[in-house]
C-alpha cells in the first residue's frame, strides 16, 4: 500500500465550544483513487475538506500530508500549492473570462506583481489555454463566466484546479446542481485524472446512485462522525442510506 497523500487521524472539530462538527473522525486518501463522501446536509462534509485542505485546522487530532503534520508551516505552504479545492458554488469569479479564472490556478506560482497587473508568464498563459482545450471550453477562452452552463462552469473550475499541478482534488458538493447527464460528463473527468495521471479526487455529494460507477472507497459521515467505510465495489445504495 502506497503512503496517504492526506490522512486525518481521530479529527474532532468545532465552531463553538458546546458542540462539536467532527467527532473522532479518521480516514486516508491514497494516490490515484476517488473518495466520496456522502452525509444529509449539516453532517460535516465542508468541514472535513476544509480540514483536510488546511483552511481550517482541527479543534483535536491531525492532518498529515504525505506523512508529515499539515499543522507546520513548509508542509502547509507544500500542500496548499499541491491539494486543489474547488467549493459550493465551484468558486469562479462570475466578471471574469474562462481564461482569466483558469490562470488564478497559477497564483501560488506567480509573483504577486504579475497577479495584480494581470500579466502572467507566457508559460503560465499556454497552459491554462492547453487546459481550457483539455475541458472542450476553447471557443469560451474570453467569454466570462456568467455567460456559461453550470457545467461549463465547473469544467473551468476543474482547469484553474489542475493549473497548480495538484496531487489531489477536494471537490465540495461537485455535482448537486447538475442535472444527471452532466454530472457523469464531469465525473467522467475526474475517473480519467485518477486512472490516467494518478490524481486523487475527494468528493462529496448526496447523490449515492453515482457512487458504484465514479468512486473506489466510500466514506458515510452522520452528525460528526463516520458511520460507514467500505469499497465502492462492495457497497449497496441501501447500506450508504441506512448509514446516513
Amino acid at each position: 500500500m502506497s503512503q496517504p497523500l492526506i490522512e486525518a487521524r481521530r479529527v474532532w472539530y468545532t465552531y463553538r465550544s458546546d458542540s462539536y462538527v467532527l467527532r473522532d473522525v479518521s480516514l486516508s486518501i491514497e494516490p490515484g483513487k476517488i473518495l466520496m463522501i456522502f452525509g444529509r446536509s449539516g453532517a460535516g462534509k465542508t468541514t472535513l475538506l476544509k480540514i483536510l485542505k488546511g483552511i481550517l485546522k482541527p479543534t483535536r487530532g491531525d492532518v498529515l500530508y504525505m506523512g508529515l503534520p499539515l499543522s507546520s508551516t513548509e508542509t502547509a505552504k507544500t500542500a496548499f500549492r499541491s491539494v486543489g479545492y474547488i467549493p459550493q458554488g465551484f468558486g469562479v469569479v462570475s466578471n471574469m473570462t474562462v481564461l482569466e479564472n483558469v490562470l488564478v490556478g497559477a497564483l501560488a506560482r506567480v509573483p504577486v506583481l504579475h497577479s495584480i497587473i494581470g500579466s502572467f508568464p507566457e508559460e503560465e498563459v499556454k497552459k491554462a489555454e492547453s487546459l481550457i482545450r483539455q475541458m472542450s471550453l476553447a471557443e469560451y477562452r474570453d467569454v466570462k463566466v456568467s455567460q456559461l452552463s453550470g457545467g461549463q462552469r465547473q469544467r473551468v473550475s476543474i482547469a484553474r484546479a489542475l493549473m497548480q499541478d495538484p496531487k489531489i482534488i477536494l471537490a465540495d458538493e461537485f455535482v448537486s446542481q447538475l442535472d444527471p447527464i452532466t454530472a457523469t460528463e464531469v465525473l467522467d473527468i475526474f475517473r480519467r485524472l485518477a486512472d490516467e495521471r494518478g490524481i486523487s479526487t475527494v468528493i462529496t455529494t448526496h447523490d449515492i446512485h453515482l457512487a458504484s460507477r465514479y468512486s473506489d472507497e466510500i466514506v458515510v459521515l452522520r452528525r460528526g462522525a463516520i458511520s460507514y467505510v467500505g469499497r465502492s465495489v462492495e457497497t449497496t445504495v441501501e447500506e450508504i442510506v441506512r448509514a446516513m
